[in-house]
């Protein structure tokens, strides 16, 4: 008996102190050892039996588990090259950033105004309905009337903790276990972990970079099944920076139509846009809107163009019996939006004047840079290629292996920031048809850019041999973003129809 105590206080102590936990939440305790635990068992007395079998329970399942589907999600490459140089610039290194999507330029003054001035008001301090507050709903609505030419009202709008809370509200609604949602490749990571999350399964359309990262209508037409609810797309792409054509635009829609499915079109960097021949790609203003009203959902927000990413304010215009659901399924998940930061945001889209000086300077910023990165690109004897040069937000997918290789991205990502203190994100965590690119992003300082990308055409020129593999078709050696006055894209757009 006293041996049996005393192997047993040996084997939780052992436990408690040095066990680790598997991807299961099941002890990293060897069969072996589990069979020993359960021999002492049997040679025991009654209470020592107990005892043992106890212990061994405990270690078998040593912490509650957790959900498979969460666990298994992968890990942002982005975060963790983002941690590296954070790490690198503690050391006292000075690093190029070039890996997020954070824009550099001020939040609108009336912006910030308008939200110090509600944190004075004690309903802002409250709760607000979970679709978002009537009047931030009124100036989205009016807003994308006037920019799109689509008559909206406040109850087609909600309003969430950015385009990503809606994203969340979205999937609840569409999706049930083992539905099916059609994805871009390259996609932002985190559209697919949302979609995942609620018990979606993604199936993905390729945007080829053969292509210049335009979908191809059959191959989505063909990846439909009766699982299908919803058809993704994200225009200006993140990562790719380039902008659907209209006829693409109005081929999606009228699939959906056809196929009784949603179009989720995001638009998040629908505002920053430098080709004139894309400018005016929507899909609240292709000519089959008003049949597709019950289809098309739309996401829109002030992170981007209005710099307003710490803010969190994104909305979608949605269907009105998807409307419905949304806001109970935001009580859920959020409850609802802060309230202050939807009075900021309503008091720049109020402001046609402000809300147009706003979206003037991030185009004639991110365009100058998207401008000088490709100009440096080609300098360096790097010209990228016509199809690869981003049409609008503030990314750009740049070349770091052959095609057709296995994909180096990370490994390069990786180097790239050891030897040449610049941090990019790798191509391959935004799908495979990233791989073999890096995402650069021009939201930063003009010295970060001409630096970085300078920097990086000398690395791959010296440590990956770029000259013997990188695309040679229409090489562009310079490029001139054109930013015309916003209010020429928004005829409708007066101060009477902006209350």
């Amino acid at each position: 008996v006293w041996l049996c105590f005393c192997v047993c206080v040996y084997l939780e102590v052992s436990w408690k102190v040095s066990l680790g936990v598997s991807a299961k939440g099941k002890s990293s305790m060897s069969c072996s050892a589990r069979a020993k635990l359960l021999q002492a068992a049997r040679a025991a007395t009654p209470q020592g039996h107990a005892r043992i079998l106890s212990a061994s329970r405990r270690c078998a399942s040593a912490v509650p588990r957790l959900s498979e589907v969460a666990e298994a999600l992968p890990r942002s490459q982005i975060r963790v090259i983002m941690e590296l140089a954070w790490q690198a610039e503690r050391s006292g290194r000075k690093i190029y950033h070039l890996e997020v999507g954070q824009p550099d330029l001020p939040a609108p003054e009336v912006a910030v105004s308008a939200t110090q001035e509600a944190l004075s008001d004690p309903v802002a301090w409250r709760y607000c309905p979970n679709a978002g507050e009537m009047p931030t709903r009124q100036r989205i609505a009016d807003y994308v009337t006037a920019r799109y030419g689509c008559p909206t009202e406040p109850y087609d709008i909600l309003v969430s903790n950015g385009v990503t809370g809606c994203l969340s509200a979205i999937m609840s609604a569409l999706l049930d276990v083992d539905d099916e949602i059609l994805l871009p490749d390259p996609l932002w990571p985190n559209i697919e972990m949302s979609s995942t999350l609620f018990g979606g399964k993604v199936t993905k359309y390729s945007l080829s970079w053969e292509r210049g990262f335009q979908p191809c209508i059959k191959e989505i037409e063909a990846a439909i099944t009766e699982k299908t609810r919803a058809l993704y797309v994200c225009t200006p792409s993140n990562p790719t920076g380039r902008v659907v054509s209209r006829e693409m635009m109005d081929d999606m829609i009228r699939l959906c139509l056809e196929r009784n499915i949603f179009l989720i079109s995001d638009e998040i960097y629908g505002d920053i846009i430098f080709d004139d021949d894309v400018r005016e790609v929507s899909a609240l203003n292709s000519a089959l809107m008003p049949q597709a009203k019950d289809h098309v959902i739309w996401l829109g927000g002030v992170s981007k163009a209005f710099a307003m990413t710490g803010f969190r304010v994104g909305f979608a215009r949605a269907p009105r019996h998807l409307m419905s659901v949304l806001e109970k399924n935001q009580e859920a998940l959020i409850s609802c939006g802060v309230t202050f930061s939807q009075r900021g945001a309503a008091a720049v889209l109020a402001d046609p004047f402000s809300a147009s000086s706003c979206i003037e300077a991030a185009n004639k910023s991110y365009g100058r840079r998207r401008d000088m990165a490709v100009q440096c690109l080609a300098d360096m004897g790097l010209p990228m290629p016509k199809r690869l040069v981003p049409q609008g937000a503030f990314y750009m997918l740049v070349p770091c292996g052959a095609a057709g290789t296995p994909d180096v991205s990370e490994e390069v990502a990786r180097d790239l920031l050891n030897r040449a203190d610049v941090a990019c994100a790798p191509g391959g965590n935004f799908g495979k048809e990233g791989e073999n690119f890096l995402r650069l992003s021009f939201a930063t300082a003009d010295d970060d850019v001409r630096q970085g990308t300078t920097r990086l055409a000398k690395y791959l020129l010296e440590h990956r041999d770029a000259a013997s593999w990188w695309p040679k078709d229409e090489p562009v050696t310079k490029v001139e973003a054109s930013v015309p006055p916003v209010f020429d894209r928004m005829p409708n757009a007066t101060t009477a129809s902006m209350p």
